[in-house]
């Protein structure tokens, strides 16, 4: 597979980092214009002028900002493709070294084929309505294609009963790896509040000791499990649930079944921009 990243969606919040950008570019500007006038071999500082001078560059500048305000918008648009750049090349960096713990991590359920061809990694919390929505699909998907590999991570972000939630899966997975799969279903399937309660009556329903996974669940072990998954989301770019990473593409996320089918289909054929 050739080592290329694809970035299902861009990210936003770029509002802030624009205003310090102009801040930043608005500085250099200056600093430059102030050489360029204070150019002779005899004053090469900015601290050499004087306060006339300065005001003098100042003023020019700002006139030739307002008289060209493009400028700004051109050197920010280059430093922010630079960044993304750097950024995605230290994700695609990250996801090299790391795969082995992303994608065969004992700790981690699998599921689909264990053999498949491709490994597609999910992200998930039981109580995101979006990872909700996913799980009927990838099931069609799994149904239809059944050489591909699933990864669960739980990655739970929405608060204490999430954390209960995920923890309570990971606890059952410790126990009884075979009792994992439905419990995670019949907790994607439900509805409303997941409380302590809820969560263990879930457990019952599915041949799982309640009062065991309540003792498990506060072990170390498990919270290590759900610390690494932290972890590993922070450094794959991944904030929000669902999230997915399918071959070397990283998806922050809800992708729907086609969408999900093609990029399957562009990691088995090597192809993730295509």
């Amino acid at each position: 597979m050739p080592n290329q990243l694809f970035f299902a969606r861009a990210r936003t919040k770029a509002a802030p980092i624009l205003d310090q950008s102009m801040m930043a570019l608005f500085g250099m500007l200056l600093l430059a214009a102030v050489l360029l006038f204070a150019g002779s071999s005899a004053v090469l500082a900015a601290d050499a002028l004087t306060p006339s001078q300065r005001k003098a560059v100042e003023e020019t500048i700002k006139k030739y900002i307002e008289d060209h305000p493009e400028i700004i918008v051109e050197a920010f648009k280059a430093m922010q493709a630079r960044q993304e750049a750097e950024e995605k090349a230290k994700t695609l960096s990250y996801l090299k070294n790391s795969g082995e713990l992303l994608r065969n991590d004992p700790d981690s359920f699998v599921g689909g084929n264990p053999d498949g061809d491709v490994t597609l990694v999910e992200f998930f919390d039981y109580r995101c309505s979006y990872c909700k929505k996913f799980h009927p699909v990838l099931a069609k998907l799994l149904a239809t294609d059944p050489n591909i590999r699933v990864v669960y991570k739980e990655f739970p972000i929405l608060g204490p009963q999430s954390d209960l939630a995920s923890r309570a899966a990971i606890a059952a997975l410790m126990s009884d790896r075979t009792k994992y799969l439905e419990f995670h279903n019949a907790l994607m399937d439900a509805r409303g509040n997941l409380d302590r309660r809820r969560i263990f009556d879930i457990a019952e329903e599915n041949g799982i000791d309640p009062v065991q996974i309540a003792e498990d669940m506060e072990s170390p072990e498990v919270k290590r499990v759900v610390a690494r998954s932290y972890d590993l989301a922070k450094n794959l770019g991944i904030q929000g649930t669902p999230g997915f990473v399918v071959g070397d593409a990283i998806i922050p996320g809800y992708v729907n079944l086609n969408q999900m089918r093609k990029l399957v289909a562009e990691a088995r054929s090597g192809c993730l921009t295509c």
